[in-house]
């Protein structure tokens, strides 16, 4: 069930009344959370909930492990078997396929049994490896399984994250609730319509079509489809996080900021401060740092650099083209560790330059074979330099929305400052006015979320 469709709003409207009718009684709300987040889960797959209860009263059971061990052997087998059991589901596929044609050799036929990737467990499995190592580093307690679960299972996060950590997402469900933000929930809202519906939409047909044939188009099509797949990618993305952010808020949670103007970075280090931020942050402190972050010198810091952007590549999907995604970034980050000394003076020429490396990087990222993407590299070779004059136009004026792009920061907080300060009586007025436009210009259908396969 999409985020974006009748359906889901109709029923989470529903949930949103029941929900504040026990305001006081936080308890109470944990449970019709956990229901909320169950049903949601249903519509999916019955045995994608089997999954995840399964793996909830396993990080139940192993928190009790942990917690009266106390040895770091404790945690690291509890953290082991999370990832094999992530990694079980996510690279199944492969690995049935390996196995097939090990027996196919001897002789022997293989079941045909096929196991679909269940939603969102890359995402809480993450977020419980948080918890796991809170509870060693004793930096938190053992909680029940009712907020364990509704942690591990939370609507606004299961998708497409973000990786909220324990420390951060549990407290909130043990304590009461308000109701609050109103302004900043429509202006959410607003934000992920005009993302989603309307510049992911269009971007997603013309980078798809170019990608999918790139001989059949121009020389230009192809850099402005290349140049284009991110921004298509941060608008899905980012559009995403937008209204899973407004729905928390409007149960009385709070969830971490996963996006900063990504594309105004000067450099690829910037940028993945800006970009996925709770991954990033996961990233480095549960892999570069348990390696050894920079404390071991340089070759060992551009070591721990190049195995996190590693991890971080294939934890996003199976293939060469994943790895070699995250390692070029690892590459460009260590570049600029030992270049440090070294940087582009000109602001806008050192975002643009990021722009094109991070654009180009992108290409890997969203192909799934190695084969693709140098079919995509050759055409881009072999054909004339444009087909048409307003095609170079169209590439000047995204040059000149790139400069416009980075003076325009804090768009989120001045709409909703507006929102604030307009009179009450004149809100609706002009909200119904907004979503109607939108409404109007988005094409018909809604894709689904990108990140959601990951």
């Amino acid at each position: 069930m999409s985020f974006f469709s009748i359906e889901f709003f109709a029923v989470f409207i529903l949930f949103f009344c029941i929900y504040w009718a026990f305001k006081n009684h936080y308890k109470m709300q944990n449970y019709l959370i956990l229901l909320f987040n169950y049903a949601l889960i249903l519509t999916f797959s019955p045995y994608f909930l089997l999954v995840i209860l399964f793996y909830t009263a396993f990080i139940y059971y192993s928190a009790f492990f942990i917690h009266y061990k106390k040895t770091k052997f404790a945690l690291l087998a509890s953290v082991f078997f999370a990832i094999c059991y992530l990694c079980f589901f996510k690279y199944y596929d492969q690995i049935y396929a390996e196995f097939s044609a090990v027996l196919a050799f001897f002789g022997f036929e293989s079941i045909n049994l096929q196991i679909a990737f269940p939603i969102g467990i890359s995402f809480y499995t993450f977020a419980s490896i948080t918890y796991l190592t809170a509870i060693y580093k004793k930096e938190q307690k053992i909680v029940s399984f009712l907020t364990l679960a509704c942690y591990l299972s939370f609507f606004a996060t299961l998708v497409a994250g973000p990786i909220c950590k324990s420390k951060f997402l549990m407290p909130q469900f043990n304590r009461k609730r308000e109701f609050k933000n109103a302004d900043l929930i429509f202006t959410l809202l607003i934000f992920a319509a005009v993302k989603k519906l309307i510049i992911a939409s269009y971007l997603g047909d013309f980078v798809t079509g170019v990608f999918d044939d790139p001989h059949s188009f121009s020389f230009m099509q192809i850099l402005l489809a290349i140049n284009l797949y991110g921004v298509w990618l941060y608008a899905d993305f980012s559009g995403y996080v937008d209204i899973v952010t407004a729905l928390a808020l409007c149960i009385g949670f709070e969830l971490p900021k996963n996006f900063d103007m990504p594309y105004i970075s000067k450099n690829v280090k910037e940028f993945w401060q800006r970009w996925h931020i709770s991954l990033s942050n996961f990233i480095k402190d549960y892999v570069y740092i348990p390696l050894g972050g920079n404390r071991h010198g340089e070759f060992r810091c551009s070591l721990n650099l190049l195995i996190a952007f590693g991890l971080s590549g294939i934890w996003h999907g199976v293939g060469l083209n994943f790895l070699i995604w995250g390692l070029l970034h690892g590459v460009a980050v260590v570049f600029l560790n030992l270049t440090s000394s070294w940087r582009i003076k000109t602001p806008f020429l050192a975002v643009f330059l990021n722009y094109l490396y991070v654009s180009f990087a992108w290409v890997f990222f969203a192909n799934d074979k190695f084969s693709d993407v140098l079919n995509i590299f050759k055409a881009l070779g072999e054909v004339r330099l444009y087909s048409s004059y307003s095609e170079f136009v169209i590439a000047v004026m995204l040059c000149f929305l790139l400069f416009f792009y980075t003076k325009f920061t804090n768009g989120k907080e001045r709409l909703n400052l507006a929102l604030q300060k307009m009179p009450f009586a004149l809100k609706p007025i002009v909200l119904s006015a907004l979503f109607i436009a939108i409404f109007t210009f988005m094409p018909s259908g809604i894709p689904n979320f990108i990140y959601a396969s990951f």
